[in-house]
């Protein structure tokens, strides 16, 4: 029996998707690939599902599987924003992460490309301008005329300096533009679609203002033909982050559409309307499989899970949580001698609600759920017609 559930280690770059493909991601991967290496304008993907459902997961093995499985010659980057957003410019990691994936044949375009972000990374001169507004409103509160005199030319050359150092930005930003566009083409001039797909993961999970940077960065600075962006995102929680900067009376959903082209979602639920089964589900039973957990809870647990997930959403890192919480239980829970069926329901449901359901759980425990808190969990709040006890009902 294992604790914890499963948790492979990813080799980047060198391992596609594991064989059998239990959750069927290869049929979203090769989707994705498809439409990347048909494109060649720039696009930005955004992989959207909430918390816990397997984007990173996905994501770490399409990078391997775009080049190994589906044959395309792009270079493919991996970039955790999350783990970068303690910076205050995502451009110099972005393009420190390219850099490290080129091959040597490209060292001098990469360097070009350095050496243009340097120049845009580098702070602009605006306390001058400020200090000097500053200055000229404390002086003209009665120092006199010659101060006031000053204090405005010296306003006046940090004016000049500021309109320098933004026509000097914006002859950066052309030169960076111009290197990534070079590092881009691709060698055959008849080639179409992708040459380099940057992945962006994890970007819900950074600061506000970080996360909204690296939209920013990818618009103005990497928007070029032959180069496409795939963001690992939770878009409902990058809205958030939009009115966290803008206020919430901003349309959050309105502004992510300048940046990002399309989205797309991982398969939450399989087979036909009459047999089927939500990610989740497939995924418990997995794991039943593999963490040996008994069969008389494992059944159980399969087939509570089964009708609590209809009204209640369980992430697959939530599965994970329900199958280590039941092998971390007590020995005498796990030997079926030792209990009856019904209360192993009670333990099933006590497992499955304090990670689903935390609000009721404590209510669960000492049996004062509510009647309609009960069938809320079970998804069974349906306008159903009363029963039936007549004759022809109950001998059709």
């Amino acid at each position: 029996m294992k604790l914890l559930p499963p948790e492979p280690k990813i080799d980047l770059y060198n391992e596609g998707f594991e064989t059998p493909d239990i959750l069927q991601r290869k049929k979203v991967s090769a989707a994705l690939s498809d439409l990347l290496g048909r494109i060649e304008d720039p696009i930005v993907v955004a992989l959207d599902g909430k918390w816990g459902t397997g984007k990173s997961y996905f994501l770490k093995r399409w990078v391997a599987a775009n080049n190994i499985e589906y044959g395309s010659s792009a270079t493919t980057v991996y970039f955790d924003a999350f783990a970068h957003d303690y910076h205050s410019d995502p451009l110099p990691a972005l393009v420190s992460a390219l850099a490290d994936r080129l091959p040597k044949e490209k060292l001098g375009q990469i360097q070009k490309v350095k050496t243009a972000a340097f120049k845009l990374a580098k702070p602009l001169a605006r306390i001058g301008l400020a200090v000097a507004t500053y200055g000229a409103t404390e002086a003209a509160s009665g120092i006199g005329d010659t101060v006031v005199e000053a204090v405005s030319k010296e306003a006046a050359s940090g004016m000049q300096a500021y309109w320098a150092q933004e026509k000097a930005r914006g002859i950066a930003i052309a030169e960076f533009r111009n290197a990534i566009e070079s590092l881009a083409t691709p060698k055959d001039s008849d080639s179409v679609g992708a040459s380099v797909i940057i992945v962006v993961d994890e970007l819900d999970r950074c600061r506000p203002d970080y996360a909204l940077e690296v939209l920013e960065v990818i618009k103005h600075f990497f928007s070029v033909p032959h180069l496409h962006f795939v963001l690992g995102v939770n878009l409902k929680a990058l809205e958030n982050s939009v009115r966290a900067r803008y206020g919430e009376h901003i349309d959050a959903h309105a502004y992510l559409k300048k940046f990002i082209h399309l989205s797309l979602k991982l398969p939450e639920n399989f087979g036909t309307d009459y047999d089927k089964k939500s990610a989740s589900l497939i995924y418990m039973g997995h794991l039943v499989s593999e963490m040996g957990i008994p069969e008389h809870i494992g059944g159980r647990l399969q087939n509570r899970l089964d009708i609590v997930s209809r009204s209640n959403d369980i992430s697959l890192r939530n599965i994970g949580k329900i199958a280590m919480s039941v092998n971390i239980s007590s020995g005498d829970v796990l030997e079926p001698k030792n209990f009856y069926a019904g209360w192993i329901e009670v333990f099933v449901d006590l497992i499955i609600s304090k990670i689903v359901r935390p609000d009721l759980y404590p209510k669960f425990l000492d049996a004062s759920i509510s009647k309609e808190e009960l069938l809320s969990y079970l998804g069974a709040t349906g306008n159903y017609p009363p029963p039936c006890h007549a004759p022809q009902c109950l001998n059709p």
